[in-house]
């Protein structure tokens, strides 16, 4: 049984994936569990082959392009793996394929877990954002700061659109209460009209049962690359406001027209 068990989703960027994988497999801490959940493009490639690390499993997704046009395929694939019975670990991180997580990075989460009689259920740090130039050098143009504890639960500061997922960690025991309270197993929102900040949702909804932990270290780098969903609003405020405003316009659009077919 692993410590931790992390979750690597895999969209088909072979300049990056193979770093991100690498920065799992660099962790000073062992005993973690991965699955690699790959869109399909790279794995019929065999381009994961390269890999023996018994920790680590890679699994196609199973998406199609149907799936894709309705559902924001990361948090299908978190789903999935959630509710396949296939996890471990105490505690659940999430990694996606553009990004890193610094070497110490699960030696943090769960050396605070222990050392806190593993009593906190969610957990979350301080992060760098950095922006990949096309000749792939990579320049820190921000950074998520885990100051304070988050979540309604402890009157803490909100989490959406203010924390990434990969900042994240918590219990797999949180998920059952989550479960109870919200009569649902999708965990991670999979509706499009959630799509810049699904991650957002469920971390508020998790801070709504539980008091999340705030460790002061930087445990990861989110990567704004040319080939990520969010480039658009990386690298500037108003890029972010106005991806924010576009996003909840689409969401008001397709609810009206929605509700005209009823």
């Amino acid at each position: 049984m692993a410590d931790l068990s992390i979750i690597v989703t895999s969209h088909n960027k072979p300049r990056f994936v193979k770093e991100a994988v690498q920065s799992l497999l660099d962790q000073t801490h062992c005993h973690w569990q991965g699955i690699l959940v790959d869109s399909g493009v790279l794995l019929k490639q065999g381009f994961f082959n390269y890999l023996s690390d018994p920790r680590l499993k890679v699994v196609p997704s199973g998406e199609t392009p149907e799936l894709s046009r309705t559902k924001i395929m990361a948090s299908w694939c978190f789903n999935r793996i959630l509710n396949s019975g296939e996890l471990t670990g105490e505690l659940i991180m999430y990694l996606n394929d553009d990004d890193l997580l610094y070497p110490e990075a699960v030696a943090t989460f769960w050396g605070y877990y222990q050392q806190h009689a593993r009593e906190p259920q969610a957990m979350y740090a301080s992060q760098d954002i950095g922006l990949v130039a096309p000749d792939g050098q990579t320049r820190i143009i921000g950074r998520r700061i885990a100051d304070r504890p988050g979540g309604r639960f402890c009157k803490g500061r909100r989490m959406d659109c203010r924390v990434d997922y990969l900042q994240f960690c918590h219990t797999a025991k949180i998920l059952g209460r989550f479960r109870e309270v919200y009569k649902t197993t999708q965990y991670h929102s999979e509706d499009k009209r959630d799509a810049h900040h699904a991650d957002g949702i469920f971390m508020e909804q998790i801070g709504a049962l539980t008091k999340i932990h705030n460790l002061a270290k930087v445990l990861s780098m989110n990567r704004r690359t040319t080939e990520s969903a969010n480039l658009e609003y990386s690298a500037s405020a108003f890029g972010r406001v106005m991806v924010t405003i576009r996003a909840k316009l689409r969401g008001a659009r397709e609810r009206f027209f929605s509700s005209r077919r009823y």
